[in-house]
Order: structure tokens, then C-alpha cells, then sequence
């Protein structure tokens, strides 16, 4: 199955921190349920307002985004109190921690939560010496958290590794870096997942939706099955759909067909 993250309801855009602060259900409702029938198979739920604040809004997220979708979350913050808040409430089959990094602090904190409920994880390709600038830190950082993540008794086929996207506009040659590592990474792990947040391409770029859509088909044709996205974007489905039935992901192109006769094509 290919995982679709829908990324909406993220507390670092303005207009979902004041919902979430006033407390406008409906609304954080609304947002959930669009990204469901738009063909998101996870809804990422991130409560980083503000961190005085992160533990108490994510338990009122967690609540009102499980009863607005069936899908399973994607709980999206650095602090395990907050993603454990979400946990309790909502622990579907399916459900993710986004996410982990091999910085020492954060696996300390993290690993723990992904066994004890059993979760996916995102694994972000960054450590303490920060995030890499190219092709061998990037594959450096997977490999060693492979390592740490099998060792700790978490099969590959749980995890999903982020290579993390750097800006076109501000990084020439970025992208090929990135390509390069998911190649490898789906050789050398082959069971493990691979979901990048792709936004960050065409950061700073008018007309953003023109890269955003491009680099989606060339992560999928290098190796991804999975993105974080905001399937309500215009033409971010077509796209995908597009790309796997093009590249024969999809059998026949049975995914496709059916994504056009449930109005996803739009």
C-alpha cells in the first residue's frame, strides 16, 4: 500500500493554531474529513503551537481528529509527553510516530513509545551533528539508525526513512542528493518505507505547486511508498496516481481508475 500523510492540521500554520486555540471543532473537523476523501490514508496531527501548551492540545486534537476520520494519526512532535497524550487516546492499527532522528536524546526518548504501543516511526536522516548537506551523510545517518532501530527489537518494516527535502531555491542540487539516497536506501533495506514531506522543494518559488508536483513523481519513480502531503492541493492525486500507473506500481492501472470514478482526479 502506498501511504498517503495528509499534513493539514499542523500547528506551525497560522490559521490551524487559531482554530486549535479557540477550540473550533468543527472546523479541525472539517479539515480532516476533506483530507480523508481526498485519498490520505494517515492524518498527520501536530500540536506545536506553542510547547507550554503542546501536551494539553494535543490530547484535544487527538479527540476531535478520531472522531472526524477512520484513518490512523500520525503523531507529529518532538516531545514524547505530547505524542504519548495522543497515543492513549488514539492507537489505531496503522498509527505513526513522527518522528525519530538518530540524535542520542531523541532516540532515548522515542524508541521506548514506538514499542510500547507498537507504532510506525518516521526517521528523520538527521543527528547530532545536524542535517546532512549530501548523498553519503544522508545514507550514513540511514544505515545507523537502522542498525539502532533493529537492534532494539523494531523490524525495518515499520519504519519510515525521510531524507529530508531541502529548498530548490536555496539548495541547487539538493534534490539529487535525495534521489540518490531513497535509491539506495530501498536497495539496501528493501522491507523499510520510504515518506519524505516533499513541500519544502518549491519553498521561497512562485507558482509552488509546479515543483511540489514534479519532485512527487520523481520521488516515487527513485523508490518512495509514501509522502507527507496536503492531498487537497490541486493536483497533488492526479499526480500520484499518474506516476504509479505510469511506472506500473499499479496493476492495470485498477488505483487509478478507481481514484477517477471516486471524483479524485479533480
Amino acid at each position: 500500500m502506498f501511504t498517503i500523510i495528509g499534513e493539514r492540521i499542523n500547528m506551525t500554520r497560522k490559521k490551524i493554531k487559531e482554530k486549535v486555540w479557540e477550540r473550533d471543532a468543527d472546523f479541525i473537523m472539517m479539515e480532516a474529513r476533506r483530507q480523508t476523501e481526498a485519498g490520505a490514508t494517515h492524518i498527520d496531527v501536530n500540536a506545536g503551537g506553542d510547547p507550554a501548551k503542546e501536551v494539553d492540545d494535543m490530547r484535544w486534537l487527538t479527540e476531535v481528529v478520531s472522531r472526524a476520520t477512520d484513518l490512523p494519526l500520525v503523531f507529529d512532535s518532538a516531545n514524547p509527553a505530547a505524542l504519548e497524550e495522543g497515543l492513549k487516546i488514539c492507537n489505531r492499527p496503522g498509527t505513526i510516530i513522527n518522528s525519530i532522528t538518530g540524535e542520542k536524546k531523541r532516540i532515548e526518548s522515542i524508541i521506548p513509545l514506538v514499542k510500547k504501543y507498537k507504532t510506525g516511526v518516521v526517521a528523520l536522516t538527521m543527528d547530532d551533528n545536524g542535517m546532512p548537506e549530501d548523498y553519503e551523510g544522508r545514507m550514513r545517518i540511514t544505515r545507523n539508525l537502522a542498525k539502532i532501530i533493529q537492534e532494539e527489537g523494531i523490524s525495518l518494516d515499520r519504519v519510515y526513512f525521510d531524507h529530508l527535502v531541502r529548498p530548490a531555491s536555496t539548495n541547487p542540487g539538493q534534490a539529487k542528493f535525495i534521489l540518490e539516497a531513497i535509491t539506495t536506501t530501498r536497495k539496501e533495506f528493501p522491507e523499510a518505507h520510504i515518506a519524505l514531506g516533499l513541500s519544502n522543494i518549491s519553498f521561497g518559488i512562485p507558482s509552488r505547486n509546479n515543483l511540489n508536483k514534479v519532485f512527487l513523481a520523481m520521488l516515487i519513480a527513485a523508490g518512495c511508498d509514501g509522502v507527507i502531503i496536503d492531498p487537497c492541493e490541486k493536483g497533488m492525486m492526479t499526480t500520484l496516481f499518474s506516476a504509479r500507473a505510469v511506472l506500473g506500481m499499479d496493476e492495470y492501472c485498477m488505483e487509478y481508475i478507481s481514484a477517477y470514478r471516486e471524483g479524485k482526479l479533480k
